[in-house]
């Protein structure tokens, strides 16, 4: 069901987006698929650098994951934020990776010292958001045990943990660091429901801008490939220069 508050949100993460990116006026509009939770520090100014140095402009369209996943499949545009995995393969052009990610695990306080890898969720109930690749990790690392129980969202995740109906939430995060990844807006209410980070992240992902094997907007991550190629240096300057 969609909040009544969605809306708002969507149109509020639309904007502080748009007032980092503003692209020339000859630049190409290009639809992108965001995520319609709170944007990084670091995702905004690297996604305006990138613009700029391409030739773009960003139409963003902040759309819940799996949703977004399927439209930029569908040929209707491009995301940004997705790891590489051979099923999504089959269905959509990756570019270089720009940055990485990092897989974290909550659980109820008390139990994450058992907790320090993925082995040692090897099948146990784990809670993530719907649309995540967390399945294909698992599978890829030999751990086809485990019990999925899909939410919609991240916070509901946490939620179902917290209620005892899996063993750790999964939340991807951008830092690697586990004092700042348990500040993260994503995780503000864990405490007060009885949950803590396992300071220990559990894997590190690539992350790709992507769009549909058979959609118009090839060209663009043809153009953002060449960037990334020439520019590694300044896109690592960046997100460490943003974290500060």
């Amino acid at each position: 069901m969609t909040s009544k508050h969605e809306p708002g949100r969507r149109q509020a993460l639309a904007l502080a987006l748009a007032t980092v990116v503003l692209p020339a006026r000859a630049a190409p509009l290009v639809p992108l698929f965001v995520g319609t939770g709170p944007p990084s520090d670091q995702t905004p100014q690297m996604l305006a650098w990138l613009a700029t140095q391409a030739g773009l402009g960003w139409d963003y369209r902040p759309t819940p994951w799996l949703r977004a996943q399927k439209l930029t499949a569908a040929g209707e545009g491009v995301m940004y934020g997705l790891s590489r995995t051979p099923r999504r393969e089959k269905e959509l052009l990756f570019s270089l990776p720009i940055w990485t990610n990092h897989t974290w695990a909550v659980v109820r306080r008390g139990e994450e010292a058992s907790i320090r890898r993925y082995g040692d969720l090897d099948g146990q109930a784990v809670c993530w958001a719907r649309g995540s690749s967390y399945g294909e990790l698992f599978s890829q690392a030999g751990l086809g045990r485990m019990k999925a129980l899909e939410a919609n969202d991240d916070d509901t995740a946490l939620r179902m943990a917290a209620a005892g109906r899996c063993r750790a939430a999964l939340i991807t995060l951008e830092t690697g660091d586990a004092t700042l990844a348990a500040r993260h807006p994503a995780l503000a209410g864990m405490q007060g429901r009885g949950l803590v980070l396992v300071p220990v992240a559990m894997t590190t992902t690539s992350l790709h801008f992507a769009t549909g094997l058979n959609s118009h907007w090839t060209w663009v991550i043809d153009r953002i490939d060449r960037v990334v190629a020439r520019s590694r240096t300044e896109l690592d300057r960046l997100r460490l220069s943003a974290a500060e």
